[in-house]
């Protein structure tokens, strides 16, 4: 059973509540100017109105912990989502502090893109753009918003870092592309996005492995493919 169709069966089921508990008080109003009127109105008896009223509160507790549910099921959908972004894959070339790395690119038309990299360095990294939105958008399905710019290779010491030979790629045509420059500049003010900023990830390159990377409402996220 899925959080929408909770929230649509909540929603109904109190606005039909409402409308019994309007229909009641109205019957229970008109019940009470003929009293003043001293004018002859049937309705029900005292046990049927207290079993009419707990029928309604019954109805209005059900549905209500049915639209909670609902909305509690969607809210931790929304900011546990992760969507895959890409596929790493290591493989060993024989030479120290080198490898080489196949990114597996998934792409919004539903294919892929395939390149491979040579890199120098204990660690790939990758690295992107974030788009974050408000979390009540993410609320209502809308996800984060991202660019994948560049891989490269990492070393663990500084010191190897300043020494040794660095390997950097970049995954775009265009990496001061005008629109990702905007939101840096003015995405924190505009309404809606909660922030603009760069993200990266990192794991070892050392083994021959295979790891996922995912975008999360907090940024990129990469695990080991067992």
């Amino acid at each position: 059973m899925s959080a929408d169709f909770l929230v649509y069966i909540g929603i109904f089921g109190i606005l039909l509540s409402l409308l019994l508990l309007i229909y009641y008080l109205f019957r229970r109003i008109r019940w009470f100017m003929s009293k003043l009127q001293q004018k002859k109105v049937s309705t029900p008896g005292v046990v049927t109105s207290i079993r009419n009223l707990l029928f309604i509160i019954i109805l209005v507790a059900v549905f209500g912990m049915l639209l909670f549910a609902g909305f509690f099921a969607r809210a931790y959908h929304a900011f546990t989502f992760e969507e895959e972004v890409a596929e790493i894959q290591i493989e060993a070339t024989g030479k120290e502090n080198s490898s080489r790395v196949t990114l597996i690119q998934f792409l919004e038309s539903d294919s892929q893109m395939v390149r491979t990299f040579l890199i120098y360095g204990d660690q790939w990294m990758l690295e992107g753009d974030i788009l974050k939105w408000d979390n009540w958008l993410n609320f209502l399905g809308i996800h984060t918003r991202y660019r994948l710019t560049r891989i490269r290779g990492r070393y663990l010491k500084t010191e190897d870092e300043l020494n040794k030979p660095q390997t950097i790629y970049s995954l775009v045509e265009n990496e001061d592309h005008p629109l990702w420059r905007y939101l840096y500049e003015f995405g924190p003010h505009l309404p809606f996005v909660s922030t603009v900023y760069g993200n990266a990830v990192f794991q070892t390159s050392e083994e021959e492995k295979r790891f996922v990377v995912t975008v999360s409402t907090s940024g990129f996220v990469a695990r080991e493919i067992q």
